[in-house]
């Protein structure tokens, strides 16, 4: 069985293809308004670069031979990562449209961050009690990271070319730019945090998304692995 539009809804691959598409597309935007070097040329490529191989890696997943089921498994996966992403979103929205002081902002942050973490955990866990399969754990994390992180980069790529005066206008980043002084080749503020926040964009995607997605899926599976170990020690024989 091949994961195409025929046992993978076109709606939920979808989600996938658009937000990685705009991203490219914004990026493009990013570079053509506001790079002022080679290293942010640079900065730039390499995140059209990680949109690419992004793209590849989908085409690629959706396309190779499965087992049956898989189709379903993935498709709830995309699903959790949407709710997840949308998470990512609120907190990005947050940082930049609220601008809420230190250390509120921290807080904040963490408990984004701990809501995502333990309901990858909790639901990778849920996903290996249910089916004893350690790798449908690491299915749940990976591809509900690669789709939170495809959001969130996405959402972080859009307050830069649609929202750049509240990013100029947040007292941290002001206090960043000011504090930088003499330090910063870049022309403006503007430019230099439209790199700042495009960095943090593609590290939702790789490191927040797919890297610590794939994680929370192993350690989700191990745990439900584990959990499974102890009820079958704890029948009587």
């Amino acid at each position: 069985m091949k994961l195409n539009p025929n046992n993978l809804k076109i709606s939920t691959l979808a989600v996938l293809w658009i937000s990685l598409i705009a991203s490219g597309a914004l990026v493009a935007v990013i570079t053509i308004r506001y790079s002022y070097n080679i290293l942010t040329l640079t900065y730039s490529g390499i995140g059209v670069f990680i949109l690419l191989c992004a793209c590849a890696a989908l085409w690629w997943l959706t396309r190779r031979q499965t087992q049956p089921g898989q189709a379903s498994l993935i498709e709830h996966a995309i699903q959790i990562g949407m709710v997840l992403g949308l998470l990512w979103i609120i907190e990005i929205s947050i940082n930049n449209f609220i601008a809420p002081p230190l250390p509120a902002r921290d807080t904040i942050d963490n408990l984004f961050w701990a809501v995502i973490t333990l309901a990858t955990i909790a639901l990778a866990t849920r996903q290996t009690i249910q089916t004893g399969s350690f790798s449908d754990a690491v299915t749940i994390g990976a591809w509900s990271g690669f789709t939170s992180g495809a959001l969130s980069c996405g959402m972080a790529l859009v307050v830069i070319v649609f929202a750049m005066p509240f990013i100029t206008r947040d007292p941290l980043n002001v206090a960043e730019w000011a504090a930088r002084g003499t330090d910063i080749s870049a022309p403006n503020m503007a430019a230099y945090f439209a790199y700042e926040t495009l960095a943090g964009a593609f590290l939702h995607l790789v490191l927040l998304g797919i890297i610590f997605g794939t994680i929370l899926g192993l350690l989700g599976g191990a745990i439900g692995k584990s959990f499974g170990w102890v009820l079958k020690m704890a029948k009587p024989h």
